[in-house]
């Protein structure tokens, strides 16, 4: 079993078919090279009039789920960008230095609250371009199996 362990945490669940597709064909490839599972939570169901509820309540939810000894990246519009490269790059210094568990988040609808991006270890962004949830889910677990194949030079990152 690999010595590093990634959780994804996403809010929903998957609904299309072929970002599903995509996701579980990621999620199997990962596991090649590291422990990784992906947990859904459940979505509050608050609408524009009431979102700072939404991101409360989701935020303090996830808040109470990661380790305090877990690396913790959360995805937000205002966060660093890597290139490929530079995102392996993380994964191997992790590898090396530690911690072995990292956590990514993926929001709901509204963003996270401050309190998460104050926990946060890393606030990541994978693009100035906004995506639909479920595709920032197979962008995240793409560019995660592209680092290991970049750390292994095998052929898939070109």
């Amino acid at each position: 079993m690999p010595d590093m362990k990634i959780t994804v945490y996403a809010f929903g669940k998957m609904k299309t078919k072929f970002w599903l597709a995509a996701c579980n064909e990621f999620a199997k490839r990962l596991q090649h090279y590291v422990s990784f599972e992906l947990k859904e939570l459940k979505d509050s169901r608050f609408n524009e009039k009431n979102s700072s509820s939404a991101i409360e309540d989701e935020s303090a939810r996830l808040l109470s789920m990661i380790p305090s000894t877990t690396f913790f990246v959360a995805l937000d519009g205002s966060g660093s960008q890597f290139s490929s490269l530079q995102f392996a790059r993380f994964f191997e210094e992790k590898q090396n230095f530690g911690p072995a568990e990292i956590a990514f988040a993926i929001g709901g609808a509204f963003g996270f609250s401050q309190a998460v991006l104050q926990r946060a270890d890393l606030v990541l962004s994978l693009s100035q371009m906004t995506f639909p949830h479920e595709l920032a889910r197979v962008i995240l677990f793409e560019q995660i199996y592209r680092a290991f194949t970049i750390l292994r030079g095998e052929k898939y990152h070109k």
